[in-house]
């Protein structure tokens, strides 16, 4: 007999001992780090510019008739960009809790469409606004393996998320503004009942230090406010907070095709519906893309967290390593 998801949910508050142990905060907490790993991709991405020198074709080529350079062809305007992404990773702390950590494997599946025109001059900079769709499949155990050894398979903690996204970025020389707006819905994959919803205006600052030809440190501040509502019996809106990041990316082009971008970021996390909860989360990593063509690369990670709560009851302490890799296909028409 298939268990309601609902009442996993309900299993896990009671492992865990309140609302921040069921799989609400997990879930989020899953989302926001698959939409930093996009962003960190989509700044590596543009690292790697038309007109870099071509590699040797045969030894000494380059001291017969100079370095080669490939051929930077005008850009073509586009309108729309569609993405498909496909993401398998490990993690040790399935449920982000301090105690009785659960490891798994974690397949991560994304296709998100927009209206991304051609980034066009507004004032002394370059403006690139979209507005899109993104949907996401987060599918858990498919080794079959067991939530605590009770009878609970893993995969019946699956979810699905629903984000509707508009956004504008701003660049001037080295400097990028941006801000946006994103309402996403976290649904259970089995019967896609709706167990979280939230509405997020954002912002952000970025500051780009080129730091000789083939190395761009970046240093930026991101902020939001998250309106929620939980499907829970009990204060709804627990999870309305408030998230500001600081954070640091070197991204190092290693050849024509191959990009490492080691990282850190520090969110603080301030909670505004009557509680009085507090945490911190440092991330760290690297990661390494390898680009085929314009619109096909491929990635490998790893990353890992350390949060502290002051939430008495609320929130929990944890850490948490991720590992794996992935494969993206962008076009854009």
């Amino acid at each position: 007999m298939q268990v309601n998801s609902k009442l996993i949910l309900l299993s896990l508050f009671f492992f865990g001992g309140y609302e921040a142990a069921a799989q609400v905060p997990g879930a989020l907490d899953q989302v926001d780090s698959a939409q930093q790993r996009r962003k960190a991709e989509q700044s590596a991405h543009s690292s790697v510019q038309d007109g870099d020198t071509a590699p040797e074709l045969f030894a000494g080529e380059s001291s017969d008739i100079g370095p080669q350079s490939v051929l930077k062809m005008k850009a073509r305007k586009t309108w729309f960009e569609a993405i498909a992404d496909v993401q398998y990773f490990y993690t040790d702390n399935m449920f982000l809790t301090e105690q009785n950590k659960q490891e798994t494997g974690v397949l991560l599946s994304t296709a998100q469409f927009a209206l991304a025109p051609t980034p066009y001059d507004l004032g002394p900079g370059r403006f690139s606004p979209r507005i899109g769709y993104r949907h996401q499949w987060y599918d858990f155990g498919l080794d079959g393996a067991k939530f605590d050894s009770s009878s609970f398979r893993l995969n019946q903690f699956d979810f699905n998320a629903q984000t509707v996204f508009t956004d504008g970025q701003w660049s001037h020389e080295n400097w990028i503004l941006e801000a946006g707006f994103d309402f996403t819905r976290l649904m259970s994959t089995a019967s896609y009942d709706e167990f979280y919803k939230e509405y997020v205006p954002r912002w952000g600052v970025q500051r780009l230090f080129p730091v000789g030809d083939k190395t761009v440190v970046s240093l930026g501040y991101e902020g939001d406010y998250r309106f929620s509502t939980a499907d829970i019996f009990f204060n709804n809106d627990f999870n309305d907070r408030t998230d500001h990041s600081f954070f640091a990316l070197c991204t190092r082009t290693l050849c024509q095709y191959a990009v490492i971008q080691p990282y850190y970021r520090f969110k603080y996390t301030r909670f505004t519906a009557n509680t009085d909860r507090q945490d911190y989360l440092h991330s760290l990593g690297v990661a390494l893309y390898c680009f085929f063509t314009p619109n096909i690369s491929l990635r490998g990670f790893v990353s890992y967290d350390i949060k502290d709560s002051d939430g008495r009851n609320q929130g929990q302490d944890y850490r948490r390593l991720d590992a794996g890799g992935g494969l993206n296909v962008t076009v854009r028409f």
